[in-house]
């Protein structure tokens, strides 16, 4: 079935937050140590904080597009939020100079570009939580009768918006390149003008193409009203068994959700640093060096090539009524998870000597068949899972995981051994003295989390009640 235009629509705005959300990922690591002066650990830590903030906020921005604002008027304050985010840090980038003279701290010390800093991680935080969730609930308002139809159509946005996530690193590779913080600014810069892009998009397409199929539009209200206009009085009952059950469910659904990111995240904090100082990054025979925020790019790269593929194979499967359910689909994931982190140990124990970058596009590669079995099935299984009346809010709880996620990938990055012979320890009791054990760390917790999903996966299906 050809999917609704409005589909295109809404996942090309995403691609424009994502590149901007990107451009500024991939600086902001290497920001915090060469311009702000913070050290590798609290940088890291800093990171997890800053990225899971702006997925938990989705929890606060979900209830006031629900209860509020509508996902229109949502995405373009947003909008506006990030762009005015990205200005604000490129400002900063550019009084780099101011901190020359300060010396590598762990804490903040409050100095003129450290405030400006934290006033655009406010900005860009709120922003981005409201775009993301308001976007994503988005789609679902397309497939009110097809539910069926929701795995192949979160696939496809995935698909989408994960072009700007793969040019972002290319456009800071290209403007930015490796340490040279007096051109951080403009990468700044080109991350807003992303975001104009994105919302004078919007404001083209929104009334010719964000519309249900009898012409009506859509995101205009708070589905909260739209649910008491046609449901009246039962909107204020109770949560049903069934519905309290569903939400159980999408609870656990979340914990596969945060060892996916966890392991994700790990690519934009230390396996950059990884790939700085453990990896051979010259390409052979043409001796071009890549840059760190090239590996970056490997991730959303495999998406776009990838989606399309899966989304040809569930159909296929479907129409043969041999499509798996969306929970072994999941349980599918977290095995590639185990197995990407299994694939990354064989070098990193293994080799005396800088690691081939094959290794690390083999291991993106896996990763990314992860995230295709996981992200969009639970995207689309926690918008089935849902009360009508909450539908933002549940796609708020997913990105709230994707919060704990960022926030364990902090602090898991801050024990990466920056270089060969330091020793940095987990949670201040697991010391970490070298890459493989860092990197066992993921193999022994996926491994031990896809053993307790797959005995789990019957109390999920019946907590389910029938959703697939």
């Amino acid at each position: 079935m050809e999917h609704p235009k409005g589909v295109y629509a809404i996942s090309l705005i995403e691609m424009w937050e994502r590149f901007s959300f990107f451009i500024f990922c991939g600086i902001l690591v290497l920001y915090m140590i060469e311009v702000l002066h913070f050290s590798m650990p609290f940088a890291s830590i800093l990171y997890g904080v800053i990225v899971g903030a702006g997925y938990l906020l989705q929890l606060v921005t979900g209830q006031i597009t629900d209860t509020y604002f509508g996902n229109r008027k949502a995405i373009i304050v947003g909008s506006i939020l990030m762009l005015a985010s990205q200005l604000i840090f490129a400002f900063d980038a550019s009084l780099y100079n101011l901190s020359t003279a300060i010396p590598t701290h762990s804490n903040f010390l409050f100095t003129y570009p450290e405030i400006i800093f934290l006033i655009g991680v406010v900005f860009i935080s709120l922003g981005g939580s409201f775009i993301k969730v308001s976007a994503t609930s988005f789609i679902s308002l397309f497939y009110k009768d097809q539910e069926s139809l929701l795995d192949a159509a979160y696939t496809l946005f995935y698909m989408v918006f994960n072009i700007g996530s793969f040019f972002a690193p290319l456009a800071l590779g290209l403007v930015v390149g490796v340490h040279d913080p007096s051109l951080y600014q403009y990468g700044f810069i080109i991350g807003a003008i992303a975001n104009l892009i994105g919302l004078v998009t919007f404001l083209v397409v929104k009334n010719r193409y964000l519309c249900s199929q009898d012409g009506e539009p859509l995101g205009v209200h708070p589905i909260s009203k739209e649910i008491k206009r046609d449901l009246g009085a039962e909107i204020n009952k109770k949560l049903t068994k069934i519905e309290i059950d569903r939400i159980k469910a999408s609870v656990i659904i979340l914990v596969v959700v945060i060892m996916l990111c966890a392991a994700i995240e790990q690519i934009s904090t230390s396996m950059l640093i990884l790939v700085m100082n453990y990896v051979n990054n010259t390409v052979p025979f043409i001796n071009y060096t890549l840059s760190p925020q090239m590996y970056i790019s490997l991730n959303p790269l495999f998406v776009v090539l990838l989606s399309p593929i899966f989304i040809k194979i569930f159909s296929m499967l479907n129409h043969r009524n041999k499509e798996p359910s969306s929970i072994g689909k999941m349980t599918i994931g977290l095995f590639a998870i185990f197995i990407s982190y299994l694939i990354l140990l064989i070098p990193a124990y293994f080799s005396h000597g800088k690691i081939n970058m094959l290794w690390i596009v083999l291991f993106n590669f896996t990763l990314v068949i992860a995230e295709l079995f996981i992200s969009p099935i639970a995207l689309s299984l926690i918008s089935k899972l849902a009360p009508l009346k909450h539908a933002s809010l549940m796609i708020g709880t997913f990105y709230a995981a994707t919060a704990v996620s960022a926030l364990l990938a902090g602090v898991f990055a801050s024990a990466f051994p920056e270089k060969p012979g330091v020793v940095n320890s987990l949670f201040g009791l697991i010391p970490i003295p070298n890459l493989s054990s860092f990197v066992l760390i993921f193999v022994i917790l996926s491994g031990l989390l896809l053993i307790i999903w797959t005995l789990s996966r019957n109390r999920i299906k019946k907590l389910m009640h029938g959703v697939e």
